[in-house]
């Protein structure tokens, strides 16, 4: 009797929602009013445009390694291809750092606003962690959306992709909704000063171009799913729904940027501790600031779903070629899904959240470089699987382009914890953590395999 396997249940829309779930979760409610203090409203759309440029050949990489490696899914399968077993692990456990720092993210993230829209059913004080105290609500938002997520994605791709096609959806139209009423509210003299620093405009350009790629994070959860589509999409089809993603995420974040600057003046942001809130407040008072916080709440539950999606097939990717304990590749004969790794990611992320909000921003610092790592492997790998090709050359140039630029982010990121080791203690800490984790599970698992031979 054959091994349980995953069932290919998922429809194109629904890969497409957990690509684009994934990139657009609640941070930009959190940042946006930093973006445009750095840079000023267009000179922070402008990093957003050639960044999503950027992230655009990153994804055509993705399609071509695909097309050359059809039988692989994500950038584990693409570089165990090129490169090998060893490599693959080392960007496959890269990968699955950030879509756990996602997880981790978006349950702190889901407390703090739940807590605003709540501020009378906070609760006491538990625990204070890094100095930050953790209340009642946050503890009970944690580990209920840990729960339920984790629950989802246990009972089937299906059931979980019909819930990451509504969150999408509600997402998107409540995004929309924010962008038009912050637009016909605002005023063209509230974009001004365009561009900063006034001097060399093109340092904030530059400040938050840096910061780019790690909003674009979590696209490549869309091929980590293609083992449980209803029919592989081809090579087109794919780069059409990887371009879709980028191009939908681009706007998405010019829209919010714009929108946010133009609704109220500059003073009033600069002072707010929620800018788009703020911004929504000024042009249709305090149920406009709601509204925000809603979508905020949606965007969020999107990401959270995608992520764990896409974590838990990559986890089940690893066990199954032996890279990782064997029964994290245990498929459920009943429900077809990786109900081990399911409930592995479940729990880890859960660790990360019990840290309390004061670790939401080493969460996304150390993410971002886990994606940025994995980005390159897809643009290398894409490269070595073409080798011998002939036909156009603009896949070679999207991968040097897209491996360049994402190596100088992650050598800037590292740098920014390296040499500040005490101020960043939490980054260097979990990234020291995860990475001897990875190695004791990699090397219980080839013991294992050793012995079975």
């Amino acid at each position: 009797m054959s091994a349980p396997r995953l069932r290919r249940t998922l429809t194109p829309m629904q890969l497409a929602a957990i690509g684009m779930g994934t990139t657009i979760g609640v941070g930009w409610i959190v940042v946006t009013g930093g973006w445009i203090a750095r840079a000023g409203p267009l000179g922070a759309a402008l990093a957003f445009l050639i960044g999503g440029a950027v992230m655009g050949l990153v994804a055509l990489c993705y399609a071509e390694a695909a097309v050359r490696a059809p039988e692989a899914n994500g950038e584990y399968g693409y570089v165990s291809m090129a490169f090998g077993r060893g490599w693959g692990f080392v960007v496959g456990w890269a990968a699955l750092l950030g879509y756990v720092g996602i997880c981790g993210f978006e349950g702190l993230a889901l407390a703090w606003l739940l807590g605003v829209l709540m501020p009378d059913f906070t609760g006491p004080t538990l625990y204070t962690a890094v100095g930050v105290p953790v209340r009642l609500l946050d503890l009970a938002v944690i580990i209920g959306g840990a729960l339920f997520f984790t629950a989802i994605n246990h009972f089937g791709a299906r059931e979980s992709a019909r819930v990451q096609v509504a969150v999408t959806v509600g997402k998107v139209l409540l995004s929309f909704g924010f962008v038009a009423i912050g637009f016909a509210g605002g005023a063209p003299a509230n974009l001004q000063p365009a561009f900063l620093p006034a001097e060399t405009p093109w340092h904030g350009v530059l400040a938050v171009l840096v910061m780019v790629p790690a909003w674009f994070c979590g696209f490549n959860a869309l091929p980590q799913a293609l083992g449980e589509a209803r029919e592989r999409p081809g090579a087109r089809a794919l780069a059409g729904l990887l371009g879709m993603v980028i191009l939908l995420t681009t706007l998405f974040y010019v829209s919010v940027i714009t929108a946010t600057a133009f609704a109220a003046p500059r003073g009033m942001l600069d002072g707010a501790e929620l800018p788009v809130v703020a911004a929504m407040e000024a042009v249709a008072g305090p149920w406009g600031g709601r509204i925000v916080l809603v979508a905020g709440v949606v965007a969020l539950l999107s990401a959270w779903n995608a992520a764990m999606f896409a974590a838990s097939r990559l986890l089940y990717a690893l066990a199954r070629d032996g890279a990782l304990p064997s029964a994290l590749a245990r498929v459920h004969p009943k429900n077809g899904t990786p109900s081990i790794a399911v409930v592995f990611v479940g729990v880890i992320a859960l660790l990360g959240g019990l840290m309390g909000r004061a670790f939401i921003e080493p969460l996304v610092q150390i993410g971002a470089m886990g994606f940025a790592v994995a980005f390159i492997g897809a643009c290398l790998s894409s490269l070595a699987l073409r080798r011998g090709a002939g036909g156009s050359r603009f896949p070679v140039f999207a991968a040097w382009v897209g491996a360049l630029a994402l190596a100088g982010v992650a050598t800037y990121s590292a740098w920014t914890i390296l040499a500040n080791v005490g101020e960043r203690l939490p980054e260097a800490a979990a990234l020291a953590l995860w990475a001897g984790l990875g190695a004791a599970m990699w090397a219980f698992a080839r013991t294992r395999k050793e012995r079975a031979f």
